[in-house]
């Protein structure tokens, strides 16, 4: 999707188009960053997860929009039941990027640009919102070829011409290669895609192990895989970064709790139970500490996991420094089709029962429509 948060702010206030737009925080407080850009913004050097205070200052008519993620969220259902009437096969890798096998579809929605164009139709008749699509033979491929076509454009990759298309391509276009891997890279000499190929498979894997030979294959086109596996989620994880450095612990308790109820809202939804908690803590100087424990059995409560997480938590507190992040992480999940017989005590019940009525408020009205009494003090904080 094209600028995907302001897209949708534009549809609420269509004042702000044409004009140069970020949805983030409030570049008064804290380390707000910018989350989606305009392409108008992007002209003066903006872009996504830049420090929002950085971004204002590059542009003195910036507009800066709150983020509204419940609309996001619905915009993103809709596009993707768009994708599902295109295949049954799709993978959703963000709230605004995603892959679709139409591998044995051409008798259905044509060749490969006209199947890519009744997509784009599809989604614009659906949402009012512009979308990129990159056809190729591989994922990877076919996310290169949207990065070069946008914005609200099509590129297709014809089989056999991936290696001419990467050939003159900077090794920074290679998704999954890091800062870290481009310095080695260049160091070696290699600055275009075409220099690896032309190195060959045993020199790049002696050189660079596994990854070497992973890059060399990727140069010459990729491996021809023309379909995919849907994955499955392993885990499901909340972090936040506090706009200051702090120490007040029963603040982090709230946000703690609060990132656990927003984690367990997701298992319950997915029906899903988890039995291993992760904790996550970072300090101003940025030594970050992790605790986990398994439960004795599986869970979609939140009061479970707050009990064993808290101890964690106040393990993890081991200084005086003021806390830079928190995070909880759920896994080891199993499937679970809820019935109150699960639960054999009464205690239990009630709080699974509560849980669910607060669930189907959250869902009607928004996350933030319920403050549970152990994440209340929050509300006295904003």
């Amino acid at each position: 999707m094209d600028s995907f948060f302001v897209a949708v702010e534009r549809l609420k206030n269509p004042a702000l188009n044409g004009l140069p737009v970020v949805v983030g925080g409030d570049p008064k407080v804290g380390r707000t960053i910018v989350l989606s850009a305009s392409y108008e913004a992007r002209k003066f050097g903006i872009y996504s997860a830049m420090p929002m205070r950085l971004a204002v200052y590059s542009c003195s008519d910036l507009i800066v929009v709150s983020p509204d993620f419940d609309i996001y969220k619905y915009y993103q259902k809709k596009i993707q039941k768009v994708l599902q009437t295109f295949s049954p096969i799709i993978e959703m890798t963000s709230i605004d990027e995603g892959y679709i096998d139409l591998s044995g579809t051409a008798r259905i929605w044509g060749s490969p640009m006209e199947a890519g164009e009744r997509l784009r139709w599809a989604i614009k008749q659906a949402t009012q919102l512009d979308c990129t699509v990159g056809i190729a033979s591989t994922k990877i491929i076919a996310k290169i070829a949207s990065q070069d076509a946008k914005p609200s454009g099509m590129l297709w990759i014809p089989l056999g011409s991936e290696r001419i298309f990467l050939a003159p391509l900077s090794i920074e276009r290679i998704p999954g290669v890091g800062k870290k891997m481009v310095r080695l890279l260049k160091n070696l000499g290699l600055e275009r895609i075409h220099q690896i190929a032309s190195t060959g498979e045993l020199l790049m894997a002696a050189t660079l192990g596994p990854k070497g030979g992973w890059l060399w294959r990727f140069s010459i086109g990729g491996e021809k895989q023309t379909s995919f596996k849907v994955r499955q989620r392993k885990s499901f994880s909340k972090e936040i970064t506090f706009e200051s450095d702090t120490t007040d612990l029963t603040y982090l308790l709230a946000v703690f709790h609060m990132l656990i109820e927003q984690v367990c809202y997701k298992l319950r939804k997915e029906k899903k139970m988890a039995k291993r908690i992760e904790v996550k803590i970072r300090y101003e100087d940025f030594r970050t500490i992790n605790r986990s424990i398994t439960l004795i059995q599986f869970e979609n409560r939140d009061f479970a996991f707050f009990i064993k997480g808290k101890k964690l938590l106040l393990s993890a507190i081991d200084r005086q420094l003021g806390i830079r992040l928190i995070g909880v992480k759920l896994s080891q999940f199993i499937d679970t089709v809820y019935q109150t017989k699960l639960f054999k005590e009464e205690k239990q019940l009630k709080e699974y029962t509560r849980a669910v009525a607060i669930d189907c408020i959250r869902k009607r009205f928004g996350f933030n429509a319920v403050f549970i009494a152990e994440s209340l003090y929050l509300t006295s904080k904003e």
